[in-house]
């Protein structure tokens, strides 16, 4: 348990030095995904960032860069995690997450040009809160993406945990 938690703080010292070295939004953006993506051993089109506007009625993407082009998500949807866990203020960790009735357009769209294929669709999640001074900035989320859940592997409590860490560092330098 020592070399875990020591790992986290590791990973959070080095999130921390790289969001501060930059000015920008979408420099801390471009940052922060690499980051999630090596923890969690996901794809980078695996990791979302939202950032809830400053009167709590949507959610914009971050992360990915063509979901930022398309849309937002409403703040009050029923059918969205990324609104739940906003609304809510609380971690979702869901590794039957296909099974779940859930907004899934973003889900279709095609993240990178030249892609001929259909997006394979989120199998596992987890969704937490980015918290800065006590308020609600936005929601990060890390799937893993596939044909069938069971190929892959599961997300734990200690990954929620670390994400949890994490996100709270993003919140606070967005």
């Amino acid at each position: 348990m020592g070399s875990d938690s020591e790992n986290g703080k590791a990973i959070s010292n080095s999130l921390r030095r790289e969001l501060r070295s930059c000015s920008e939004l979408d420099d801390k953006v471009e940052k922060a995904v690499p980051v999630l993506s090596r923890r969690f051993g996901v794809a980078t089109d695996e990791v979302a960032l939202f950032l809830l506007d400053e009167r709590k009625t949507v959610l914009h993407f971050l992360w990915p860069l063509r979901l930022k082009q398309v849309g937002f998500i409403p703040y009050s949807s029923l059918d969205s995690l990324a609104a739940r866990t906003a609304r809510e203020g609380r971690v979702f960790l869901n590794n039957t997450f296909a099974s779940v009735h859930h907004a899934s357009f973003f889900e279709k769209i095609r993240l990178k040009d030249g892609i001929t294929e259909r997006p394979k669709p989120i199998q596992k999640i987890i969704s937490v809160p980015m918290v800065a001074d006590g308020d609600i900035r936005g929601v990060i989320q890390i799937s893993r993406k596939g044909d069938e859940g069971d190929e892959l592997p599961d997300f734990s409590t200690a990954d929620a945990e670390l994400l949890v860490e994490l996100a709270s560092i993003i919140g606070a330098e967005l």
